[in-house]
């Protein structure tokens, strides 16, 4: 197994991991609460899913499924432009519905950078093109319960059950990944595309990918272990098997499966994204346990009376918490108000309010390229492909998304809220 970490680009996220563990420590001490008490309502079950998660995707990607896939979607949309964009939108929603999201990026982004240079695709293409993908990974990770990291959350805080959550949030996740796809495809036009550069960028994979082979003698049996941990999920009880054990389980059968295949597992973990979310539960844990988030949430129940008014206020909060600071650090610092409103004022539709949680925060992790989670990895990985010409360089950063990340969110909550006014 490996651990995946770049020191060099790691020193401030580092840092910032370690003051906010030191801070929180202090405050503790500071308010009387001894720090066994919060680690003894540390949420570990969070980070055990958010790890095992990842690593069972790694297993998934030694059958080279990911390849494939983006190969053949490729092939299909016969380097139309606007067909690439769709088919790829919708391989990202739903493999970041099920499998960890970076990962799945990092899987397809090979695939994507030799078609795009093949298509000679210019820089407002790629910034759409990218901006869709960044959007629909985030979708597709509240999708369900097990997507992402603020899914996971939702998924053990106990205020709503596997299945209540992949009922409500996958259709309304699908839905807004749909229209996002047709609102970016009236940007796009392939009437001037040349017919000549389409097939040969298609001839071009097929060259380059013609050996890619997917091991569905692993593959099958790794797809029937997920669908019995999702059925372990949804029928058998916390209280009885916790959620993390379920999901320990599922990999390690999996794991020694895949070992007995004789097949070579490069297991990696980012361990700076498992540090940065430990951290701010742990801070989340800290302020939860002085009571402050649950005085912030009586003001609100107290000042804002109506129900639907009120959690739509809450949506907005959070989504600008996790806009500008994240959507992990969001997660863990909103999740206390959400639980106490849904054991209180909003008790009886509190199977929707955790899919308005994780509505708001999947909008504002697409807000700002630093917002969502592959945000910068993906970025660093666009500079370096080399796409555009020798006399111009194609880069994808903060000032080239914004604009896009503008209509995404607002896009995302407008769908959000609307869905909730209407049936909640």
């Amino acid at each position: 197994m490996y651990i995946k970490q770049n020191i060099k680009n790691s020193v401030p996220s580092m840092l910032l991991i370690a003051i906010v563990f030191v801070l929180s420590t202090i405050a503790s001490l500071v308010m009387g609460i001894p720090v066994s008490e919060i680690t003894q309502k540390f949420n570990y079950s969070v980070i055990v899913i958010l790890i095992i998660m990842e690593l069972f995707t790694n297993l998934i990607v030694e059958t080279g499924i990911m390849q494939f896939l983006a190969t053949k979607l490729a092939l299909v949309s016969k380097g139309g432009k606007k067909l690439c964009i769709f088919l790829f939108g919708i391989l990202m929603f739903f493999i970041s519905a099920f499998l960890n999201n970076i990962t799945a990026v990092m899987m397809v982004l090979p695939v994507i950078f030799v078609l795009l240079k093949a298509l000679n695709a210019d820089k407002k293409y790629i910034a759409i093109f990218f901006a869709v993908i960044l959007a629909l990974s985030n979708t597709g990770g509240a999708a369900s319960p097990i997507g992402d990291f603020p899914a996971i959350v939702i998924m053990t805080s106990g205020i709503t059950t596997f299945t209540g959550y992949l009922f409500r949030a996958f259709p309304l996740f699908l839905i807004t990944s749909i229209v996002l796809l047709i609102l970016w495809s009236f940007f796009i036009k392939d009437k001037n595309d040349s017919k000549t550069n389409q097939k040969l960028a298609v001839e071009l994979l097929q060259s380059r990918y013609r050996n890619n082979k997917v091991r569905l003698d692993i593959l099958i049996p790794l797809g029937i272990i997920m669908l019995a941990m999702f059925i372990a999920w949804s029928v058998v009880p916390q209280n009885i098997i916790p959620p993390e054990m379920i999901a320990l389980l599922g990999y390690v059968i999996g794991l020694v499966f895949v070992s007995a295949k004789n097949v070579r597992i490069k297991q990696t973990i980012d361990m700076k994204s498992v540090l940065m979310i430990s951290s701010f539960l742990f801070l989340a844990t800290v302020v939860s346990s002085s009571g402050l988030l649950t005085y912030v949430a009586k003001f609100l129940e107290k000042n804002i009376p109506n129900s639907k008014i009120l959690l739509i206020v809450i949506m907005l909060i959070t989504s600008l918490v996790s806009g500008l600071v994240s959507a992990g650090p969001a997660a863990a610092a909103m999740l206390p108000v959400i639980v106490n409103l849904c054991n209180t004022t909003l008790a009886a539709e509190s199977g929707w309010v955790a899919i308005a949680y994780a509505a708001s925060i999947c909008a504002g992790s697409s807000l700002f390229l630093w917002s969502a989670t592959a945000g910068f990895i993906l970025s660093s990985k666009i500079d370096d492909a080399n796409l555009g010409t020798e006399k111009e360089k194609i880069t994808w950063g903060i000032k080239d998304y914004f604009k896009y990340g503008i209509v995404n969110y607002f896009v995302q909550m407008a769908i959000a809220i609307l869905w909730i006014i209407l049936i909640v």
